[in-house]
């Protein structure tokens, strides 16, 4: 999702500043950049993940009224690297798409909304997932990636809709117009990050943060 920066009052804009930049201090905090800095598997999995997402974002719609919508992607990057890293390739993939965009005024509260918004979505379902269901791979794939990206998406659609919520948005056609294009826009998120998911599961389990290594052991995955 990318929302106009001129949409947005100046107070908000100033009070994304005020959360976003300590998030993304805290987040960092909490990275082993000298892991990173001599893994090279670690950092090409971090550079996949910021080039994917940059050119998953770089495909976009949208209606009369409203935000720009595409394709989040976040709950895969979320289940491969955990929140911490998820927060800041999201952070960079967010700051080239707002320079592309000739709009980076707007990039903390896209950031907010378009990143911190599902990656907090995707990790209290995984958390639900792996306490609520039976410890088994298409537990893990059905409820913590396809329909945790399809939760994660509609929260951060949600959110955004809320602080672009002017009067113009609610003129006749525009909601509804807007409302079917998040349907269209749901189901492929939970589709590619389901899919994505499913493969990393069968193949190479080890790079999934969030998979509990319980299902490996189980069930031989």
């Amino acid at each position: 999702m990318q929302i106009d920066s001129a949409v947005l009052s100046q107070t908000v804009l100033m009070g994304s500043y005020g959360v976003a930049l300590p998030l993304v201090g805290a987040f960092a905090r909490r990275i082993g950049w000298r892991r990173l800095a001599t893994s090279s598997s670690e950092f090409h999995l971090w550079a996949i993940c910021a080039v994917g997402l940059m050119v998953l974002w770089s495909v976009r719609t949208g209606v009369t009224a409203g935000p720009a919508l595409h394709v989040l992607g976040v709950t895969t990057v979320t289940l491969v690297l955990g929140v911490p890293a998820a927060a800041l390739i999201t952070f960079l993939a967010q700051g080239v798409t707002s320079f592309i965009a000739n709009d980076v005024t707007g990039l903390p509260m896209n950031w907010l909304i378009s990143s911190v918004v599902p990656i907090t979505v995707t990790e209290l379902w995984r958390r639900l997932t792996l306490r609520c269901l039976p410890h088994d791979p298409f537990a893990f794939i059905f409820g913590a990636a396809f329909f945790g990206a399809a939760l994660a998406v509609a929260a951060a659609y949600l959110v955004g809709l809320a602080f672009v919520g002017e009067p113009g948005m609610f003129r006749a056609g525009a909601v509804p117009s807007w409302g079917a294009m998040l349907l269209l826009v749901g189901f492929p998120e939970a589709f590619i990050n389901g899919a994505m998911v499913t493969l990393l599961v069968v193949y190479v389990p080890e790079r999934l943060a969030g998979y509990d290594p319980a299902y490996r052991v189980r069930h031989r995955l």
